[in-house]
Protein backbone atom coordinates (compact mmCIF):
# COMPACT_ATOMS: atom_id res chain seq x y z
CA UNK A 1 0.00 0.00 0.00
CA UNK A 2 1.46 3.15 -0.98
CA UNK A 3 2.21 6.40 1.22
CA UNK A 4 -0.99 8.44 -0.37
CA UNK A 5 -3.80 5.69 0.32
CA UNK A 6 -3.17 5.03 3.88
CA UNK A 7 -6.10 6.25 5.26
CA UNK A 8 -7.62 5.72 8.92
CA UNK A 9 -11.08 5.56 10.75
CA UNK A 10 -12.34 6.63 13.74
CA UNK A 11 -15.33 3.76 14.61
CA UNK A 12 -16.76 3.47 17.88
CA UNK A 13 -13.49 4.52 19.88
CA UNK A 14 -11.31 2.31 17.75
CA UNK A 15 -8.74 3.25 15.55
CA UNK A 16 -9.22 0.99 11.68
CA UNK A 17 -7.27 0.71 8.98
CA UNK A 18 -5.74 1.09 6.69
CA UNK A 19 -7.63 1.57 4.12
CA UNK A 20 -7.26 2.58 0.31
CA UNK A 21 -9.48 5.91 -1.01
CA UNK A 22 -11.82 2.98 -3.42
CA UNK A 23 -12.16 1.47 0.40
CA UNK A 24 -13.65 4.13 1.99
CA UNK A 25 -15.61 5.14 -0.82
CA UNK A 26 -17.06 2.07 -1.00
CA UNK A 27 -17.79 1.69 2.85
CA UNK A 28 -19.54 4.96 3.20
CA UNK A 29 -21.59 4.89 0.20
CA UNK A 30 -22.78 1.54 1.13
CA UNK A 31 -23.66 2.80 4.81
CA UNK A 32 -20.97 0.37 6.42
CA UNK A 33 -19.71 3.60 7.74
CA UNK A 34 -21.71 7.14 9.01
CA UNK A 35 -21.25 10.72 7.81
CA UNK A 36 -19.98 11.25 10.60
CA UNK A 37 -16.80 9.27 10.85
CA UNK A 38 -13.60 10.71 11.24
CA UNK A 39 -10.80 9.54 9.51
CA UNK A 40 -6.79 10.62 9.37
CA UNK A 41 -4.08 9.94 7.28
CA UNK A 42 -0.35 10.71 7.84
CA UNK A 43 -0.48 14.32 5.94
CA UNK A 44 -3.05 15.23 8.12
CA UNK A 45 -2.82 16.94 12.09
CA UNK A 46 -6.11 16.43 13.38
CA UNK A 47 -8.81 13.60 12.49
CA UNK A 48 -11.06 14.46 9.70
CA UNK A 49 -14.87 13.87 8.30
CA UNK A 50 -14.45 11.40 5.90
CA UNK A 51 -17.04 13.40 3.63
CA UNK A 52 -14.15 16.14 3.58
CA UNK A 53 -11.97 13.38 1.91
CA UNK A 54 -15.11 11.64 -0.51
CA UNK A 55 -18.63 13.18 -1.34
CA UNK A 56 -21.41 11.46 -0.40
CA UNK A 57 -23.58 10.19 -3.75
CA UNK A 58 -27.49 10.89 -3.18
CA UNK A 59 -29.17 7.91 -2.59
CA UNK A 60 -31.22 6.02 -5.21
CA UNK A 61 -34.84 6.84 -3.96
CA UNK A 62 -37.31 4.39 -5.35
CA UNK A 63 -40.59 6.09 -4.20
CA UNK A 64 -39.20 9.17 -6.12
CA UNK A 65 -38.28 7.48 -9.18
CA UNK A 66 -41.78 5.42 -9.46
CA UNK A 67 -43.65 8.68 -8.76
CA UNK A 68 -41.57 10.17 -11.78
CA UNK A 69 -42.16 7.21 -13.88
CA UNK A 70 -45.68 7.65 -13.41
CA UNK A 71 -45.88 11.01 -13.96
CA UNK A 72 -44.24 10.34 -17.47
CA UNK A 73 -45.71 7.06 -18.46
CA UNK A 74 -49.13 8.33 -17.47
CA UNK A 75 -49.46 11.11 -19.80
CA UNK A 76 -47.35 8.56 -22.81
CA UNK A 77 -50.27 5.73 -22.24
CA UNK A 78 -52.91 7.94 -21.93
CA UNK A 79 -51.61 9.49 -25.68
CA UNK A 80 -50.89 5.54 -26.81
CA UNK A 81 -54.53 4.65 -25.87
CA UNK A 82 -56.11 7.80 -27.58
CA UNK A 83 -54.05 7.72 -31.09
CA UNK A 84 -52.36 4.03 -30.76
CA UNK A 85 -55.32 2.64 -32.75
CA UNK A 86 -55.56 5.24 -35.41
CA UNK A 87 -51.67 4.71 -35.76
CA UNK A 88 -51.89 1.41 -35.93
CA UNK A 89 -54.80 1.19 -38.91
CA UNK A 90 -52.90 3.66 -40.53
CA UNK A 91 -50.04 1.69 -40.42
CA UNK A 92 -51.51 -1.56 -42.01
CA UNK A 93 -53.41 0.67 -44.70
CA UNK A 94 -49.70 1.82 -45.81
CA UNK A 95 -47.48 -1.15 -45.52
CA UNK A 96 -49.60 -3.89 -46.86
CA UNK A 97 -46.61 -6.24 -48.59
CA UNK A 98 -48.46 -9.25 -49.71
CA UNK A 99 -51.23 -10.63 -52.27
CA UNK A 100 -53.93 -11.47 -49.63
CA UNK A 101 -57.30 -10.12 -48.71
CA UNK A 102 -56.56 -9.03 -46.02
CA UNK A 103 -53.78 -6.80 -47.48
CA UNK A 104 -56.05 -5.88 -49.98
CA UNK A 105 -58.56 -4.71 -47.70
CA UNK A 106 -56.12 -2.52 -45.62
CA UNK A 107 -54.84 -1.10 -48.71
CA UNK A 108 -58.10 -0.48 -50.10
CA UNK A 109 -58.85 1.48 -46.83
CA UNK A 110 -55.28 4.14 -47.35
CA UNK A 111 -57.25 4.36 -51.03
CA UNK A 112 -60.40 5.67 -49.46
CA UNK A 113 -58.93 7.40 -47.01
CA UNK A 114 -56.56 9.49 -49.10
CA UNK A 115 -59.54 10.15 -51.67
CA UNK A 116 -61.83 11.91 -49.15
CA UNK A 117 -58.85 13.87 -47.53
CA UNK A 118 -59.06 15.60 -50.98
CA UNK A 119 -62.69 16.31 -50.23
CA UNK A 120 -62.08 17.18 -46.82
CA UNK A 121 -64.00 14.02 -45.45
CA UNK A 122 -63.35 11.22 -43.00
CA UNK A 123 -63.74 8.08 -43.22
CA UNK A 124 -64.85 5.38 -40.29
CA UNK A 125 -64.86 2.05 -41.26
CA UNK A 126 -66.81 -1.16 -40.73
CA UNK A 127 -64.36 -4.23 -39.34
CA UNK A 128 -62.59 -6.42 -41.99
CA UNK A 129 -64.94 -8.72 -40.98
CA UNK A 130 -68.19 -6.62 -42.91
CA UNK A 131 -66.07 -5.69 -45.88
CA UNK A 132 -65.93 -8.30 -49.18
CA UNK A 133 -62.86 -8.90 -50.84
CA UNK A 134 -62.72 -10.55 -54.45
CA UNK A 135 -59.09 -11.78 -55.50
CA UNK A 136 -59.26 -11.76 -59.76
CA UNK A 137 -57.09 -13.56 -61.72
CA UNK A 138 -53.39 -11.50 -62.65
CA UNK A 139 -53.12 -9.73 -58.91
CA UNK A 140 -56.22 -7.82 -58.98
CA UNK A 141 -58.58 -7.65 -56.28
CA UNK A 142 -61.62 -5.73 -55.76
CA UNK A 143 -62.58 -4.49 -52.48
CA UNK A 144 -66.13 -3.22 -51.26
CA UNK A 145 -65.35 -1.37 -47.75
CA UNK A 146 -68.43 -0.28 -45.41
CA UNK A 147 -68.57 2.81 -43.25
CA UNK A 148 -69.05 6.47 -42.58
CA UNK A 149 -68.10 9.36 -44.44
CA UNK A 150 -67.08 12.21 -41.82
CA UNK A 151 -67.56 15.79 -42.60
CA UNK A 152 -66.78 18.08 -39.55
CA UNK A 153 -68.08 17.73 -36.48
CA UNK A 154 -71.17 16.01 -38.57
CA UNK A 155 -71.17 12.38 -37.60
CA UNK A 156 -71.37 11.26 -40.98
CA UNK A 157 -73.38 9.46 -43.52
CA UNK A 158 -73.52 5.59 -44.18
CA UNK A 159 -71.22 4.79 -46.93
CA UNK A 160 -69.68 2.01 -49.58
CA UNK A 161 -66.63 2.39 -51.67
CA UNK A 162 -65.49 -0.62 -54.50
CA UNK A 163 -61.74 -0.06 -54.76
CA UNK A 164 -60.21 -1.94 -57.50
CA UNK A 165 -56.62 -2.64 -56.61
CA UNK A 166 -53.64 -4.28 -58.95
CA UNK A 167 -51.01 -5.66 -56.74
CA UNK A 168 -47.38 -6.01 -58.03
CA UNK A 169 -45.28 -9.22 -56.69
CA UNK A 170 -42.07 -7.22 -58.13
CA UNK A 171 -42.16 -4.55 -55.52
CA UNK A 172 -44.65 -6.04 -53.09
CA UNK A 173 -47.07 -3.26 -53.25
CA UNK A 174 -51.01 -2.81 -54.19
CA UNK A 175 -51.95 -0.05 -57.00
CA UNK A 176 -55.28 1.91 -56.68
CA UNK A 177 -57.20 2.08 -59.52
CA UNK A 178 -60.22 4.91 -59.38
CA UNK A 179 -62.36 4.75 -56.38
CA UNK A 180 -66.18 3.90 -57.25
CA UNK A 181 -68.98 4.61 -54.73
CA UNK A 182 -70.73 1.39 -54.72
CA UNK A 183 -73.83 1.34 -54.29
CA UNK A 184 -76.07 0.49 -50.78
Amino acid sequence: MSFREAYYLHVHGEQLGPYTLRQLDHQLQTGLISEDTLYWSENLDQWQPVTQLIPLRKKFRPLRAAIIALVLLVPLGAMAWFFGPTALDGWREQTQRQYSPEAAYWAARGVVRHELAVANMAPQFLPFSAARVEMGAENTAVVHVEGRALTGAASGQPAAWKVRLRFDPAVRTWSPLPVQPASP
